[in-house]
This record gives structure tokens, C-alpha cells and sequence, in this order.
């Protein structure tokens, strides 16, 4: 399970895009895609700083807030283990400024029923200590609060529109989570 086709997506870069910069062949990039086969360490790097600078281009044009320092996505986010506090940072940069005033966030869900919000970078840093785990195994993790007796919650990206919200997590990451709903 892999972030190669979402980045692609969100980005607007073409297989043959990749494969060129990498120069490697169009097959090769398409048995990433399709989990056939693996990029090399220094191809998932190289991966990594091309789907970087795309999502920064994006927030620069689409931003009026000022730059942030670190915007670079791990390779974590592009194996879909993990969103790390640069992961969030960029996501955050590269889409908020076209999402009209809404904002990123993780929501907690109690069955449907939306519990809390992390919005802030603090809150994120403070919530899940700068690395929310997207799946192990293959299957994603629930949120497991150790401060109040482990209660679990189902969680999801939201873009927050005040009180509204929409489950934006299939655009995002891969997997196959159900949307929640208002």
C-alpha cells in the first residue's frame, strides 16, 4: 500500500513525468504504482523531493500565509505508514490556501460521531508526538487515547468549514476507509 497514485493526483505529475526525471523506464514506475515491485532507496528520495517541490509550487500560488521552513513529505507518507509533523506541514501548506479559508484536520469519531479536532500544528505535535500512524500490516490503526482509560476512536482527515466538515482522507492517503459524514 502506497501514496505513489494519491501524490500523483494531487500533484498533476504524469507517470512519464516521473519516470524521466528518474530516468528510469515507464514500466518501472507503473510496477511502483501497482505494487509489483519496489523503488531503490535513493528512487524513493528522489521520489520524495519531486512530490515535495510540486506541493510546495502549489501552496506558493495559492498561499497568502508565509512560507513555512520544512516542506518536505517523508517517506513514510509516500510508503502510507505515516503522516510525520513536515508531512503535516506540507499537506497543510499545499491545500489550505486554495480551500477558502478551511482548514486541515484529524478528526476523532466516536461510531459517526465527530469527538474532537486537531487542527493547529501544536495540537498535532501534542496529540500524536509529531507522527500519526496511517497502517501497520496493512490495515489502518486506530486512535488509541492513553490519557482517558485507552478509549479507541476511528479517525480522518477533515477539511473544517466552521462547524462543517468533509471526510477528505481517501484524497489523501491510500486505503479503503469508509467516509464519514455530517
Amino acid at each position: 500500500m502506497n501514496n505513489l497514485n494519491k501524490l500523483q493526483q494531487l500533484t498533476g505529475i504524469s507517470t512519464e513525468e516521473i519516470a524521466d526525471a528518474l530516468d528510469v523506464d515507464v514500466a518501472t514506475v507503473t510496477s511502483w504504482q501497482q505494487e509489483e515491485s519496489m523503488p531503490t532507496v535513493a528512487e524513493l528520495e528522489a521520489l520524495v523531493g519531486i512530490f515535495s517541490s510540486q506541493l510546495d509550487a502549489k501552496g506558493i500560488t495559492e498561499q497568502s500565509q508565509g512560507h513555512p521552513i520544512h516542506i518536505r513529505l517523508s517517506l513514510d507518507y509516500l510508503m502510507n505508514l505515516g503522516i510525520t509533523m513536515s508531512d503535516w506541514i506540507t499537506l497543510k501548506w499545499a491545500f489550505e490556501g486554495s480551500w477558502a479559508g478551511d482548514k486541515l484536520a484529524v478528526g476523532f469519531f466516536n461510531g459517526n460521531k465527530l469527538v474532537r479536532v486537531v487542527e493547529s500544528n501544536a495540537d498535532f505535535v501534542a496529540t500524536f508526538a509529531g507522527y500519526l500512524i496511517l497502517q501497520s500490516e496493512g490495515e489502518f490503526e486506530p486512535y488509541i487515547d492513553e490519557f482517558d482509560d485507552d478509549k479507541t476512536y476511528d479517525w480522518r482527515l477533515l477539511r473544517i468549514q466552521g462547524d462543517k466538515f468533509q471526510d477528505v482522507t481517501q484524497k489523501l492517503i491510500a486505503g479503503d476507509l469508509p467516509e464519514i459524514n455530517l
